[in-house]
């Protein structure tokens, strides 16, 4: 009983202290991260674009920073892209899709990723699909037959003739909006068949196209309703895996620290992102919105650092910041929708340190127990159905203990039985044994009525089984025995008893048939040599 006091001690203070929200803790630990931006590092991008290409790496090179600066240097965070990038270096077959909402960069980051990939900005193609366009861009990329049926290659097949013609060199197309279209009909039967395979090979209007082993495609896809095509395992077998890039705090911190350059900003906005306060009670809203839209309903329904979200850091903008994530998660026709209370209650979570006020269950019944003036009676209620549960606690443990201990006991008669370590008769007795010790436990009140009757079900039911087995062994002895009076044991004979073995197989230990099954086979065999 003693380590039950500390237990309860424990609970008590657990009970009476207000919970700390984690989205709040997470937000400190984020403010206190560094959160650097791809134009902060160009060693470690440069490192980066040495290591995928494998080439030595010079300090000071700024050939993987010119690379990600087309068409323009974005606010992109390092840490995710350095992970997004490794992703489509490695992605299996070359392929990978990139799925993310609004917000996080996907497009940015894809376009970005595949210029460092390539080496060259020259050997990349950029396909942005559109609503309703499935066969133009087949025509357009894949190609299409004349008027005479002479097929005339389209731009991506151009694309990979230069790809095999440049073997040392590497290439990237970016399919930005993919699910905008029907992938199927853009790469058209003959070659979304072949990219099932290991080596993608396609006969299109009569000539023979090859994957390219230098060739990476990404694909990048909206995450989330809105999409025209919803991607399934189908798509991700030819295309590459699904790589979901999620909203990144890091990078919404890391545009707030540089917006502290920016001389533009009105006195408010320039306070709010130099004040630590300010800007963590932001990180802690941004986070908590995106926790209540993934948990309450899919992942597809976050909003991402790029929204509209960002430029309302001020604790001033405050319900405007409420009224932009009502708008965009309405907007996308939720079967519940969201209220302007959902997020009210961030705000007190903040005026409270991080701790959610009320969260606390002593907090919480006392207050009710002091409302209704029934503070003493239901303490003392309380105190007396505590103790009666503890002193049930122990009967009931120590009951169940009496009862694995029996019950293990009768397992391991049974198993030696099974391995024929025992006799019937030997495992039989046994069982009558602790049959027995059972019955005088439930007269001396150390076992429940109803624990013991189920406990000596359980043991008539061995019982039972381990005699049903015995006669059926007998039964076999007994038809081999009659089968053997002449010393002889006839193929008529023989599969009569295969067939009774096979119908007895599972009803005797497998010992037993394994014994009986050999006894069978070498009788016969010596008969018939």
């Amino acid at each position: 009983m003693a380590p039950v006091f500390p237990a309860l001690a424990f609970l008590l203070w657990l009970g009476c202290r207000n919970q700390p929200d984690p989205q709040w803790v997470e937000s400190g630990r984020l403010m206190r991260t560094p959160a650097a931006l791809i134009a902060d590092v160009p060693d470690s991008l440069q490192l980066l674009y040495s290591q995928i290409h494998r080439l030595p790496f010079t300090p000071g090179d700024t050939t993987a920073l010119h690379l990600v600066s087309l068409p323009s240097l974005s606010n992109i965070e390092w840490t995710a892209f350095q992970k997004l990038t490794r992703a489509v270096a490695g992605a299996d077959k070359r392929r990978i899709v990139i799925s993310g909402v609004t917000g996080t960069g996907a497009t940015k980051q894809a376009k970005r990723a595949a210029n460092l990939l390539a080496g060259d900005y020259k050997r990349v193609m950029h396909i942005d699909c559109a609503p309703q366009f499935d066969l133009e861009y087949h025509k357009k990329y894949i190609g299409t037959e004349t008027e005479k049926g002479q097929f005339i290659p389209g731009e991506l097949l151009q694309f990979w003739d230069v790809c095999h013609r440049n073997p040392e060199l590497s290439y990237v197309a970016v399919v930005d909006n993919f699910d905008k279209i029907n992938p199927e009909t853009f790469w058209g039967p003959a070659l979304w068949e072949a990219l099932s395979s290991k080596n993608p090979t396609a006969e299109i209007g009569g000539k023979t196209y090859l994957f390219p082993k230098n060739f990476h495609l990404i694909s990048v896809t909206h995450l989330g309703p809105g999409s025209q095509i919803e991607f399934n395992e189908e798509h991700f077998k030819r295309l590459g895996k699904q790589y979901i890039l999620p909203p990144n705090p890091l990078e919404l911190l890391a545009v707030m620290r540089l917006m502290q350059r920016n001389s533009d900003l009105n006195p408010q906005q320039a306070k709010a992102v130099r004040d630590i306060s300010e800007t963590r009670r932001f990180l802690f809203y941004f986070l908590k919105i995106n926790d209540l839209l993934r948990t309450r309903y899919t992942e597809g329904h976050q909003m991402g650092q790029g929204t509209g979200l960002r430029e309302l850091f001020c604790d001033t903008d405050r319900s405007e910041l409420k009224q932009t994530v009502l708008n965009h998660l309405n907007a996308l026709k939720p079967d519940k929708p969201l209220e302007m209370k959902d997020l009210d209650v961030f705000d007190e979570t903040i005026q409270n340190d991080g701790l959610q006020p009320g969260t606390s269950f002593m907090a919480r019944q006392i207050q009710i127990l002091h409302d209704t003036g029934y503070f003493v009676e239901i303490t003392m209620v309380a105190t007396t159905a505590l103790l009666t549960a503890l002193v049930g606690w122990w009967v009931f443990r120590r009951r169940e203990q009496l009862i694995r201990l029996y019950g293990e006991q009768a397992r391991e008669v049974y198993d030696s039985f099974e391995s024929q370590i025992l006799g019937a008769e030997a495992a039989a007795r046994r069982l009558e044994e602790i049959k027995n010790e059972v019955d005088e436990l439930v007269l001396k009140r150390r076992l429940g009525y109803t624990e013991g009757l189920y406990f000596l079900a359980f043991i008539e039911d061995k019982v039972k089984r381990i005699e049903f087995a015995r006669n059926v062994s007998e039964n076999f002895l007994e038809l081999f025995n009659a089968f053997m009076e002449d010393n002889v044991l006839t193929e008529s004979e023989y599969l009569k008893l295969r067939q009774f073995l096979q119908t007895i197989r599972h009803k005797i230990p497998a010992d037993s048939y394994e014994s009986f099954n050999r006894k069978v086979e070498e009788t016969y065999a010596a008969n018939h040599n």
